[in-house]
């Protein structure tokens, strides 16, 4: 396997950390071995911190339980319509992206492993998202995110019969563990930490924060 080399600008925004991740409130990643056709698990580890930037600047430490994954570091930004200044993917460009590149890792392997042969291929991808959020004074209660959509196309040069590839394009779309998330209901409890004590969060609280806490109560 050939080595690879490269460098992010501008300035860069992803890179390798010297030093593994470490997280308080999981258990540290471990990668559990099945035997064949049973379920492997992959988690996903995310340290998420503010940059002292402000502005919605963010970095996102990542690492997994795979073995040899390596631990990463990203920059993320919002534009300046909503504040920030555009100078990395905002969180939903990459959790778009995350999709597509999922889905592309799937065609290579399944495509090796089944002998297909894709003389070329590559992905365009579009995935829409909408907010009640209006950037004025809507409360906070009132603000509720949505996927709307993310449609992929793959575009293939190959000497494969068309029914070949339409069934090959379906186990991958069904093997692809990102996309799956979004089609199937997955489980995302979430939980505050306030002063090393776990509070659960069932969903939104209706009630209005106090007025000197938020301006435009």
């Amino acid at each position: 396997m050939s080595e690879v080399s490269w460098t992010m600008n501008e300035q860069t925004i992803v890179r390798r950390a010297h030093s593994e991740g470490v997280q308080e409130t999981f258990v540290s990643p471990h990668l559990t071995k099945v035997k064949q056709g049973e379920r492997m698990q992959f988690d996903a580890h995310i340290n998420v911190e503010a940059m002292p930037q402000g502005q919605h600047l963010k970095k996102a430490t990542i690492f997994s339980n795979v073995p040899n994954g390596g631990t990463w570091e990203l920059i993320s930004d919002e534009g300046t319509a909503v504040g920030g200044r555009g100078t990395a993917p905002s969180p939903l460009m990459y959790f778009a992206a995350g999709i597509g590149l999922c889905l592309m890792s799937h065609v290579e392997m399944l495509a090796a492993k089944m002998d297909i042969k894709i003389d070329k291929v590559r992905l365009e991808q579009k995935s829409s998202f909408s907010t009640t959020l209006d950037l004025g004074g809507i409360h906070p209660k009132e603000v509720f995110g949505k996927g709307e959509y993310s449609e992929m196309h793959l575009i293939v040069e190959s000497s494969e019969k068309p029914e070949k590839l339409k069934l090959f394009a379906g186990w991958c779309k069904q093997a692809c563990m990102a996309l799956q998330t979004l089609v199937a209901n997955t489980p995302a409890p979430t939980a505050l930490f306030l002063n090393n004590q776990r509070i659960d969060i069932k969903e939104a609280d209706p009630r209005p924060l106090p007025r000197d806490r938020y301006a435009h109560a």
